[in-house]
């Protein structure tokens, strides 16, 4: 059984919390959630209070930077049918022999403001750092790019969405 906390704010004004010691007590019980659950024993041998506030900011990165991921490139080719049609020169252009292609799944981006695609270099990369607070996901993430919707069925994994047949390095194989 998993136990999900939420801190939930509500808006007056200019203010998020009616009171400052709400604010206070929700950071107290979000550090108290954090030192009992997510972190037992990933911090036990971090003496230090800065580093362990590093570390705690840079897996809550990793954790923010997951994003749901929609590109079925097969209607991309093909054009929105409610829309002008695309120029010839898409349907012979990027990707093209990814057709089969359709991503629609949760993913771990690598900034999913400035570079909101996803590329199996980093994908596996950041698994890494996942395990520690989340394997199961890591282990998705891993295991999703080698799903026939992923995969291109020479048996290449898509290296990233400006070229998918890319070569890449084998960095799937870590996990």
């Amino acid at each position: 059984m998993k136990t999900l906390f939420l801190f939930v704010a509500v808006s007056l004004g200019n203010q998020i919390f009616a009171q400052e010691t709400d604010t206070v007590k929700a950071k107290t019980d979000m550090e108290e959630f954090l030192k009992q659950a997510v972190y037992i024993g990933l911090q036990k041998d971090i003496a230090d209070t800065e580093e362990q506030m590093i570390q705690r900011q840079a897996l809550a990165g990793m954790l923010w930077s997951k994003q749901f991921y929609y590109y079925d490139l097969d209607v991309w080719l093909r054009g929105d049918p409610t829309q002008p049609p695309p120029s010839y020169e898409r349907k012979r252009g990027r990707n093209n022999e990814w057709n089969h292609l359709h991503n629609a799944d949760i993913i771990s981006m690598p900034d999913k403001w400035e570079y909101p695609w996803y590329a199996a270099w980093d994908l596996a990369f950041h698994a890494i750092p996942l395990a520690l607070i989340d394997p199961e996901f890591a282990k998705h993430q891993l295991m999703l790019l080698t799903k026939e919707w992923y995969m291109h069925p020479n048996g290449q994994l898509p290296a990233y969405e400006w070229s998918f047949s890319d070569v890449n390095p084998p960095r799937a194989c870590m996990g």
